[in-house]
């Protein structure tokens, strides 16, 4: 699957951004942490924008990774207060 419209996020490569990685394995990290479920998602991303992180969340998924998955970090992203969520994609070139 390609994304016709890719925008460039170089603010996704800062060191304080809040980029949530899903594996295939429904392996979740947070930055390099890994979590133990989605449930910690919410308050680690209040703690982070407390901190001065920006109010974006970046999420990398592997293209394998189950829908439902995703879905799951996206809502737990909202009980944040977050609501802008960014897909990051690899460009193959």
């Amino acid at each position: 699957m390609e994304a016709p419209h890719a925008t460039r996020m170089p603010k996704a490569l800062r060191e304080d951004a809040i980029v949530v990685a899903v594996m295939r394995d429904d392996t979740l990290y947070l930055r390099d942490e890994r979590l133990k479920s989605t449930t910690q998602i919410p308050s680690r991303i209040t703690e982070m924008v407390r901190s001065g992180s920006e109010r974006k969340v970046y999420i990398k998924a592997d293209k394998r990774t189950r829908y439902g998955a995703v879905v799951e970090v996206i809502d737990a992203v909202h009980d944040s207060g977050l609501e802008e969520v960014v897909f990051l994609t690899q460009v193959d070139r």
